[in-house]
């Protein structure tokens, strides 16, 4: 959903946190925006964006190319704004101040819109074992994974309510995301191979604001990627034994209700790739 005019105005306010961030040029910034009073008065930025950005002098000083566009983030109630705007100029130091341009409109993202991606990767995880201590990490595979929490295969089952640790590589703008979560659900899967169960874990209470902020925009980024590859991201419902197939070639998704939970992704020539835990 875009937001303009007044309600995008509203966003802007003084002391609001942006995030900005590039992959090519290896920028992760976060810094506040800053309006004159005159700008506060009116209720929106003039002429430019006015960024204060918490950052070293030295990273100040390896400036961008003006016209350089950037995307930008902030995280309002329940929801994140993803704008891009192109950057001006900069402050001499000891400030550290970027000059953006004002956007026009920004893209607001509900929370509970960024659906679960699943992933065929391996993660890592502790699982709880005797006296409330954690086994050492070993491997598993992760069916998907949202800005609150994930889910994994695991091949017996683990109780509710109890802690344990995980770490998932290659996310991006954070690399790897090394944490405790705590567990919510063991949901026992009757597959063609024997029993299995999907954890499902939740961050929350876990995670600061800034690594929850920084999550969130990680896994908008992931089903980005997702669409830019002509794939739609299935919602997955954990209660229910279904098949995903995501056919890339035909940029279509099938869903076939079966005796086991499989994501099987094809190449463009048809060959199927499945992860371990199908």
């Amino acid at each position: 959903m875009a937001i303009e005019g007044e309600k995008l105005a509203a966003l802007l306010k003084h002391g609001t946190s942006i995030h900005i961030v590039d992959a090519d040029l290896g920028i992760d910034y976060y810094g506040t925006l800053e309006l004159s009073e005159e700008e506060q008065a009116a209720g929106h930025p003039a002429g430019a964006l006015t960024v204060r950005l918490d950052i070293t002098p030295e990273k100040f000083a390896n400036a961008p190319t003006p016209g350089y566009v950037f995307a930008c983030h902030l995280t309002g109630a329940g929801c994140v704004y993803h704008f891009a705007v192109r950057y001006r100029s900069s402050s001499p130091l000891p400030d550290t101040i970027w000059y953006l341009d004002i956007p026009e409109s920004a893209e607001r993202i509900q929370l509970r819109d960024f659906v679960r991606v699943p992933i065929p990767m391996e993660i890592a995880v502790k699982l709880p074992g005797d006296h409330a201590s954690l086994k050492n990490y070993r491997e598993a595979d992760l069916i998907d994974i949202s800005g609150g929490g994930l889910c994994f295969v695991n091949d017996e089952p683990v109780m509710e309510g109890e802690m344990l640790a995980v770490r998932v590589p290659d996310l991006p703008h954070i690399g790897t995301l090394e944490t405790e979560a705590r567990i919510r659900r063991a949901t026992p899967i009757d597959t063609t191979l024997g029993m299995t169960y999907h954890i499902g874990v939740s961050f929350d209470g876990v995670l600061s604001n800034r690594e929850q902020e920084r999550l969130v925009q990680s896994i908008y980024q992931l089903q980005q990627s997702y669409l830019k590859k002509g794939l739609k991201v299935p919602q997955i419902d954990h209660t229910k034994k279904v098949e995903y197939v995501i056919k890339q070639d035909v940029r279509t998704i099938e869903f076939v209700r079966t005796s086991c939970f499989t994501i099987c992704f094809y190449d463009s020539r048809g060959n199927a790739k499945i992860p371990r835990h199908a």
